[in-house]
């Protein structure tokens, strides 16, 4: 299995990128987008990246498990923000750089001071800083767009994050993750105790997460997982080959082949990770038939071994009830649900 590093903060592009104005195909409201070129960032070592385990980026939602209150437990990702006055005062900056870059003169660049107590949205007392983050003064500094990244422990009965409440049991301490086989390599969704993750960060994919662009389950049986952050290996060219990586993005390949994913991350032995989406090529993301969704997948979740309540009506006692069975993609998994129900 692939190195597995921690996502605490965004990823920077493992190549230089360059900003213009023109309508971002990623979001709606952006309008200008990040274009990656094929040279890699300055800053990175070639030995580090060079090393490093290539891993599918997945579009879902990202989590922390962690312990909460002496319990492991599911930390959503929340990021502090800034409120409309920390907004006018971030945009200005913006203006300030635009003028410095345009100006001839060796002056130092513009920077921003921040007010913790009146330039960002408040946060719940339970938010935490993710680690990494600098703290000054007992302020969480935030990023250069004015992010500060965090997590948020979870509640049993929160509307927010009533989709991520599916892929858990806090009660019995468990989540439903998507994994490879140990054996087989193959795809594989099976509960683990939470305890066994603590620490680790993951994605939350599904129904009802991002547009569900890998077909997990329907609205008649919707379906969420947890994915180890890391635990998709993919081949792919060395980033050190930038137009190699270009290429193999671009080329239109047969369903399930490694490139049909949304992007590549790499985690390095150092701990650094980068990351190259779609996006960052002009190229669309979703896309008809993601590797993951045509990977065949094993139901591999024993109600005698979890203590499972097969009373009770959840994504653990529906998954148990087909433990042992197999579909060749994971996006039929719910036709085999449906035929349990």
């Amino acid at each position: 299995m692939a190195k597995c590093n921690a996502v605490q903060s965004k990823m920077p592009c493992v190549f230089e990128t360059g900003v213009f104005n023109t309508q971002s195909s990623k979001r709606a409201n952006q309008n200008f987008k990040v274009t990656a070129s094929d040279r890699l960032r300055p800053e990175i070592v070639p030995p580090d990246i060079e090393c490093a385990s290539a891993t599918e980026k997945l579009d879902g939602t990202c989590c922390l498990i962690q312990e909460y209150q002496g319990l492991p437990w599911l930390w959503p990702r929340l990021d502090r923000k800034p409120n409309r006055a920390g907004d006018k005062k971030f945009q200005r900056l913006q203006y300030k750089l635009k003028d410095w870059k345009a100006s001839d003169e060796d002056s130092v660049p513009p920077t921003i001071t921040w007010d913790p107590m009146k330039d960002f949205k408040e946060v719940p007392s339970t938010w935490i800083p993710a680690t990494g983050v600098k703290v000054v003064d007992g302020f969480a500094q935030p990023d250069k767009i004015g992010h500060t990244p965090g997590w948020l422990p979870i509640e049993k009965k929160s509307r927010q994050h009533c989709w991520h409440l599916t892929a858990v049991d806090l009660d019995l301490g468990l989540c439903l993750m998507l994994t490879p086989s140990e054996d087989s390599g193959q795809l594989v969704i099976k509960c683990r105790p939470l305890s066994e993750l603590c620490g680790k960060t993951c994605e939350l994919i599904g129904t009802s997460i991002n547009g569900n662009p890998y077909g997990l389950g329907n609205k008649q049986q919707p379906l969420h997982v947890l994915v180890v952050h890391g635990s998709l290996p993919v081949t792919c060219p060395s980033p050190l080959n930038g137009e190699a990586m270009h290429q193999w993005f671009e080329e239109e390949e047969p369903e399930s082949s490694n490139n049909r994913v949304e992007g590549v991350v790499w985690h390095c032995p150092s701990g650094a990770l980068y990351k190259l989406h779609r996006h960052h090529l002009n190229l669309p993301w979703p896309i008809p038939k993601p590797r993951l969704s045509q990977q065949p997948v094993d139901i591999d979740v024993d109600s005698a071994v979890f203590s499972i309540d097969m009373d009770k009506q959840s994504q653990f006692s529906l998954l148990a009830s087909v433990h042992g069975c197999k579909v060749d993609k994971l996006c039929e998994v719910h036709s085999l649900l449906a035929d349990c129900r």
